[in-house]
């Protein structure tokens, strides 16, 4: 018996297209009988799966571009998902150019083109996938909010996929792209050390009211190496910035108290803010930082602004 599979691709986890079959000598009729006796699946017109039982993602990321064909690429979701930005999505998101017309499947997102470029897909990587700062403006365009939009942003550029510079030039060549005026502006406080949008939003307390806007992410030495939200060094004063998430561990709130009580004992003042505290009050946030600033010598002034009650 002839050993079809041995002419066949191995390095796309078991997806092949049918042309790849019919070039290895499968026939239509043989192919016919390998998916209809379960042999192989049909997860795609034109597109086979030479296994039986679940299908990996790996397998239907393959068997997705085959299917779309000439230009393909993961995208959005399903390429943030590869770059760690964001969680897999139920369908897989595929980019093509515009220029073609790919058929809606069940199981895919069909994105159409016009700006899409060869330099907005990854070089090597496969299965062929939007490279990051491309991913990050298509995930852009999900986002119902600033701070989700922002979010993605921080998130990019905390785990040094990419850069501000990277995405400010980026955004600048995609002039469409959503939310570019509120990333653009963002960019050069995130390029600071703010990464998630309360500490965006504290940067924006700060500068509103004439407060010191410190070293964001200040690496410690201690037994380990941990970092400090905000260092305002000059006056010994150290902020932290609960998030929604992350604090809420056991193993986390012994690891902030530990940290807490290391810069008190290093003569530091420390405060402490949630995320309703800069949302809902953001000037008592402010005036409370002042009132340290001050008894640590900072001269101020604290500037009041139309919200200062």
């Amino acid at each position: 018996m002839i050993d079809y599979a041995a002419n066949l691709p191995t390095d796309s986890f078991g997806a092949v297209s049918l042309g790849q079959c019919l070039a290895a000598g499968l026939t239509p009729r043989r192919l016919h009988w390998l998916a209809e006796s379960g042999r192989w699946q049909l997860p795609f017109p034109r597109v086979y799966v030479m296994f039986s039982g679940p299908l990996p993602s790996e397998t239907i990321h393959h068997a997705a571009i085959l299917y779309a064909g000439e230009g393909a690429a993961l995208s959005h979701e399903s390429a943030g998902a590869l770059w760690r930005l964001c969680p897999t999505p139920p369908k897989v998101h595929i980019v093509v150019p515009y220029r073609r017309q790919v058929d809606r499947q069940i199981g895919l997102v069909l994105h159409r083109s016009r700006t899409l470029t060869q330099e907005d897909i990854h070089p090597t990587l496969q299965p062929p996938r939007t490279a990051v700062d491309r991913t990050v403006i298509d995930l852009l365009s999900t986002k119902r909010s600033a701070d989700a939009a922002l979010g993605v942003i921080g998130d990019a550029v905390r785990t040094r996929l990419t850069t501000a510079d990277r995405l400010r030039n980026a955004i600048r060549d995609k002039p469409k792209s959503r939310w570019r005026q509120v990333v653009l502006d963002a960019l050069p406080d995130i390029d600071a050390g703010a990464h998630s949008p309360l500490e965006m939003k504290d940067v924006a307390i700060r500068r509103r009211h004439g407060l010191p806007l410190g070293t964001r992410q200040a690496k410690r030495l201690t037994d380990g190496t941990e970092y400090l939200d905000v260092l305002i060094e000059g006056y010994q004063l150290h902020v932290e910035l609960d998030g929604r998430l992350g604090h809420d561990r056991t193993r986390e709130r012994w690891r902030d108290m530990r940290r807490d009580n290391r810069s008190e004992l290093a003569g530091m003042r420390h405060l402490r803010f949630g995320w309703a505290d800069v949302v809902d009050r953001p000037c008592e946030v402010a005036a409370q930082q002042a009132q340290i600033l001050q008894q640590q010598g900072w001269p101020g002034p604290f500037k009041r602004c139309s919200k200062c009650q």
